[in-house]
């Protein structure tokens, strides 16, 4: 920067043994590369997708451009390569999560790259234990190389076993819940296999053996397995049980047997949430304290006693469940017992969380400022949630129309840096300052799928707004 130009020259060579081209992607440090957070807008050249393999590549940053001018001492850059066509942009800190329940070929190296840029990722358990489609590829080893901070918690059930299990693997999860759990199937007030979804079956975790059975399970997954997860993610606890509107079973569930329906059955149902909690106090118990318990359902996070057990929770189709209308209002209320800001301080905090994900499937369009379709990106409004109150966003997308949540990934990466301080409450605004810029919403009706408008600076530029029918970039 001393000739005056602003200009910054990141000089770099690059190889690549089958020559192809390579996608480049640039970060920058200020406190002398212990972090890599500090966004570098304005940058040109050898950089991105497209590049070709060879020296004297160059990289321009347009420090000079900045809206403020720049007075840092010291500054690293680190050039990061992928030929498997993946940005490593950098992005704020402990918000960033991947919640995916689809099958994937985890020895593509992009499947890989891209995992590994998030800060939690959610994965089914049985596709990378023994037994699974890609148990023979050390993926989670391989992610945590790229990204040693990275959380990898498996998908297990606690209240089903699938009826494909018994076409899997004999030694793969799916198979062994299913064989296992056989004996504990719940059954309805009519005498028949009561049902939570069309094909799996429920099981009764009333009965200590079948808890047994799950964690024991579980355990062998973990000690047998060429891949070891930091922890589990239970799906489902909620108060009581929980069945599809697509079921149809011939009774009701009577999990103690004394031909009551559950739903009618009090006793039953204060003896499922007794289960739940030996459950988990159960898993902790042989698989240690810092093995992550990573609760789906709405009990986590209406339950401060329960949560107080686990390590963060899943919050599916954010924010229609659970929150009473209008959603997002009560969800970013500090005075709402149930806020996110209030729910945040009920769990574990001994493993990096509390980790809390919030996630919606749930595909939403406004018509922009040029009378164009433009989608609502739940993981955008979810980023500007997060920055305020330290949960973690996923941008899951379902395009097809299928009832898998599909992984995506946020089109602009964005990094704030580390909070300065907690949120400023000023209705109707909510906001909070970062290191390197600002995050503000603005809340309108509070009302699902557009409760707010939400705008993002960086080094004093708005990177990122959302006020429909405008949105930017």
């Amino acid at each position: 920067l001393t000739d005056g130009s602003g200009l910054v020259h990141i000089d770099y060579d690059v190889f690549d043994t089958d020559g192809d081209t390579l996608t480049v992607s640039l970060q920058l440090s200020d406190d002398e590369g212990t972090t890599f957070h500090f966004p570098p807008l304005h940058v040109s050249g050898d950089v991105g997708p497209g590049i070709m393999p060879g020296v004297g590549k160059t990289i321009v940053w347009d420090a000079g451009a900045l809206a403020d001018p720049l007075v840092i001492e010291t500054m690293q850059a680190r050039v990061i390569a992928s030929d498997a066509g993946v940005e490593f942009n950098a992005h704020s800190p402990r918000h960033v999560a991947i919640t995916d329940g689809s099958f994937f070929d985890w020895s593509d190296p992009a499947i890989i790259e891209k995992f590994s840029r998030a800060d939690f990722v959610i994965v089914m358990g049985h596709n990378l234990w023994m037994g699974g489609p890609s148990a023979s590829v050390n993926a989670i080893q391989q992610m945590k190389a790229l990204n040693p901070d990275l959380i990898i918690v498996g998908y297990v059930s606690v209240k089903s076993a699938q009826l494909s299990g018994l076409n899997q693997d004999p030694s793969s999860y799916w198979y062994k819940w299913y064989e296992r759990t056989e004996p504990y199937f719940v059954q309805t007030t009519e005498g028949e296999i009561a049902q939570d979804w069309p094909a799996s079956r429920l099981i009764n975790i009333l009965e200590p053996d079948c808890r047994t059975a799950m964690i024991e399970t579980i355990m062998e997954m973990q000690n047998n397995s060429l891949n070891v997860f930091d922890g589990i993610m239970w799906d489902y606890f909620n108060n009581v049980l929980w069945v599809s509107s697509d079921v149809d079973n011939v009774g009701d569930p009577d999990m103690d047997g004394d031909g009551i329906g559950h739903w009618d059955d009090a006793d039953e149902m204060a003896a499922y949430r007794v289960a739940q909690v030996d459950l988990v106090n159960a898993t902790r118990d042989s698989l240690g304290s810092d093995f992550i318990q990573f609760f789906n359902g709405q009990r986590a996070y209406g339950d401060s006693t329960f949560a107080a057990l686990g390590d963060g929770a899943f919050y599916e189709l954010f924010p229609t469940l659970f929150f009473p209308d209008p959603d997002m209002g009560h969800a970013l209320d500090p005075d709402y017992p149930f806020s996110l800001f209030n729910v945040r301080s009920w769990f574990r905090t001994e493993n990096g969380g509390p980790f809390l994900v919030l996630s919606s499937i749930w595909y939403n369009v406004f018509l922009d400022n040029n009378h164009e379709v433009t989608q609502i990106i739940t993981g955008d409004k979810f980023r500007a949630v997060s920055l305020l109150a330290d949960t973690y966003s996923s941008w899951n997308s379902n395009p097809d129309g299928n009832q898998r949540p599909l992984y995506h990934w946020t089109s602009h990466d964005i990094s704030l840096g580390l909070p300065l301080g907690p949120p400023v409450f000023e209705d109707p605004f909510i906001r909070r300052e970062f290191q390197y810029g600002r995050v503000e919403i603005e809340m309108k009706s509070g009302a699902y799928p557009n409760p707010f408008d939400y705008r993002i600076w960086l080094l004093d530029e708005l990177v990122s707004e959302l006020a429909v029918p405008y949105h930017t970039p």
